[in-house]
């Protein structure tokens, strides 16, 4: 199929070699060669951004905001009359409505967006000392590098560009390359749908390309997804021009299910979605669940019976409920994950079903598995798993379960589950995350007006809310005094 770059308003072929974009559950099935762009390419996007962000930041707010949202309703509208949704399952392994979801909401988070920047962007003007003005403004770093992650592909390039957009910026972002059809797809809409240099999108194999994006002089800023080690390296990168960032890494986000709380089928439910979305490769998704010790068989059992309904397989399939891991990596780690857990006593149930027509074609595919009995030192409880394995613990009491939940060097999410609201306003204000979520946890849960953003090493800075969106401007005070 014709994926192609998008450089200066123009889809465009790579003039680097191509490279395989293959299934993760039929790794022999090449989805589509994919473009890599050679060093000129992006050379030729970041000066195609820098010369058309004057124009574009000199936009009155609302004027630009409807452009964003026009253009984010075009790319959305391709999205639906087109196959970009099943592109997506077969360069992912996501399963295809979530794949229709990640692909389709552009169009609706530039609606919930623009307002949110309009309004931050109006800035405040005070009464000057002396009888003069103090005004401050919020304007555009300029041109800003996007690199996105494999997981949420389309959805994270829009949180991410949409917000640079309205706030005057302009765009180069950089695909994930194990699956940027997608991506430069809905790309190619936006950019087609505004004025020329204003979205850009490049490709490549391997990590290069994106270090380059990162130290390149006319990058003003970088918004970065993905891992702890990565977003290190891109801090590192942009560092030497002491370049703003915004990083939001990875999590090993715990849920503390309240003494008071019924198990039933229903919460089990609710806490395996939580958890294996996206076949558990999600940074906000639940990673540990506290439960008090006297009840961990009780929520176990749960859990179990409800994963039992789950089937892994090709996401295009009926009756798929579950994708497989996107790298042989992941796959491979998880069960390394599993073994060591076992090897600690601990037990590990996978009732799940791989459906039979995909086993033995060399995927990704994972039984998704309830871990019970590993200590709070076991791996599979210290690291994010990223992939559908989650741990249950017991505690002692409701300060065991802060402690233990809060023993962590990520602090991205957390959540309480309770019907007790002094119990739960008491917990959450005590959990060590920049979101605390109460009776739900991860991406169903989110409200796109308030800001979302990582403690400790799970990042810096902020993303949705107006504060989201003023994280793509800096502050200017203007002091004006009488003359004489």
């Amino acid at each position: 199929m014709g994926v192609r770059l998008v450089i200066g308003g123009e889809a465009v072929g790579g003039e680097e070699a191509p490279y395989p974009v293959r299934n993760p559950v039929r790794p022999a099935e090449v989805v589509f060669e994919a473009p890599a762009a050679s060093a000129d390419q992006l050379e030729v996007a970041v000066i195609s951004a820098r010369a058309a962000q004057p124009a574009w930041a000199a936009l009155d707010p609302e004027e630009r905001a409807g452009l964003v949202c026009a253009a984010a309703g075009a790319a959305a509208g391709a999205v639906a009359a087109g196959e970009l949704a099943r592109l997506l399952t077969r360069e992912h392994g996501k399963v295809l409505w979530e794949a229709e979801f990640d692909a389709g909401t552009i169009g609706g988070m530039a609606t919930a967006y623009a307002p949110l920047a309009v309004e931050a962007l109006v800035g405040r003007s005070l009464p000057g000392l002396g009888g003069g003005e103090t005004s401050v403004r919020h304007e555009p770093f300029g041109v800003v590098g996007a690199i996105l992650p494999f997981n949420w592909p389309v959805s994270v390039m829009a949180n991410k560009v949409i917000p640079a957009l309205l706030t005057g910026n302009t765009v180069v972002m950089k695909a994930p390359p194990s699956c940027p059809g997608a991506v430069l797809a809905v790309a190619a809409a936006l950019a087609g749908a505004l004025p020329p240099g204003v979205v850009n999108a490049v490709n490549g194999p391997g990590p290069e390309l994106g270090q380059a994006l990162v130290r390149h002089s006319g990058i003003d800023m970088v918004s970065f997804t993905g891992g702890v080690p990565a977003g290190r390296s891109v801090m590192a990168g942009a560092s030497a021009a002491v370049k703003p960032v915004i990083l939001e890494l990875g999590g090993n986000d715990p849920a503390v299910v309240g003494p008071d709380l019924a198990i039933d089928a229903a919460l089990a439910g609710r806490l395996l979605d939580a958890a294996f979305i996206t076949s558990g490769q999600v940074c906000m998704a639940v990673k540990r669940v506290y439960v008090d010790e006297g009840r961990v068989g009780e929520l176990v059992e749960a859990l179990v019976a409800a994963l039992a309904a789950t089937v892994v397989g090709d996401g295009l399939e009926d009756g798929v409920t579950m994708g497989p891991v996107h790298t042989a990596a992941a796959r491979d780690r998880l069960e390394a994950l599993l073994a060591s857990a076992e090897a600690g006593g601990a037990e590990v149930h996978r009732p799940a079903r791989i459906r039979e027509e995909d086993a033995g074609q060399g995927g990704y595919l994972v039984s998704p598995a309830i871990v019970s009995g590993a200590g709070p030192g076991a791996a599979i409880v210290r690291e994010e798993q990223f992939a559908p394995a989650l741990p249950v613990l017991g505690y002692r009491d409701i300060d065991d379960a802060v402690a233990q939940a809060n023993d962590s060097p990520f602090g991205l999410c957390a959540s309480v589950w309770t019907g007790d609201g002094d119990l739960a306003r008491a917990v959450a204000g005590r959990l060590e995350a920049g979101t605390v979520f109460v009776n739900g946890h991860g991406t169903s849960a989110m409200d796109y007006r308030a800001p979302m953003g990582g403690w400790k090493e799970s990042g810096y800075g902020l993303e949705l809310g107006p504060e989201g969106m003023l994280a793509f401007t800096r502050p200017k005070t203007v002091l004006v005094r009488p003359g004489r």
